[in-house]
């Protein structure tokens, strides 16, 4: 059976969607609020009742208790937080395998990115912008974006050729976003490997 369809989402749409699918898929995140809201009335109970607290734990013979209770209050929270993170990275480790090999393929009309699961096609006036980093080339969509790294080029001429083709082939604004993280590789001269 063949299927082809044609829609538009506006980006307020999408956004809705995105919280709604991130509540479904990884409900653990949503332990976060909570975690928040508990911090926060530590924090109002410690203003309110410090000075009540102060002086009961000084009569109990323990020193600075409301700072100590008040910077416990912090590392749990941020324990907390740290744990909630982790939980959703291992949760997405668990799901796609990001160790595949990546083949990018570049054409007349854009930058193909395909493993053995998936594949995505950007094509030229697609892409959104283009960075450079310490180690390699991204290549934005919007929020999508892929790193292609300086290993992946047989040489520094062969990246500073790729950067510049697909720079060449942005549109206006992708160019005039893109132009200052890479402004030092279109003036570079290419070095003779």
């Amino acid at each position: 059976m063949q299927r082809e369809l044609y829609y538009q989402i506006p980006l307020k749409r999408q956004r809705k969607v995105g919280r709604l699918v991130c509540r479904k898929a990884f409900p653990a995140m949503q332990l976060m609020w909570p975690l928040l809201a508990l911090y926060l009335a530590g924090l109002i109970a410690l203003a309110v009742f410090g000075h009540a607290l102060d002086q009961w734990l000084t009569a109990a013979g323990i020193r600075y208790g409301v700072e100590f209770s008040f910077v416990s209050l912090i590392l749990l929270a941020l324990a907390g937080l740290w744990g909630l993170r982790r939980l959703q990275v291992s949760q997405v480790q668990s799901r796609v395998h990001f160790d595949q090999v990546i083949r990018l393929t570049q054409d007349d009309h854009g930058l193909r990115f395909a493993t053995e699961n998936t594949e995505f096609y950007f094509k030229w006036r697609g892409i959104s912008q283009l960075l450079l980093v310490h180690d390699g080339v991204v290549v934005f969509h919007g929020a999508l974006f892929f790193l292609v790294p300086d290993i992946a080029f047989p040489n520094a001429g062969d990246r500073l050729a790729f950067t510049r083709e697909v720079y060449s082939r942005l549109s206006d604004n992708a160019r005039s976003i893109s132009e200052k993280h890479i402004r030092a590789a279109l003036s570079e001269q290419p070095s003779a490997a």
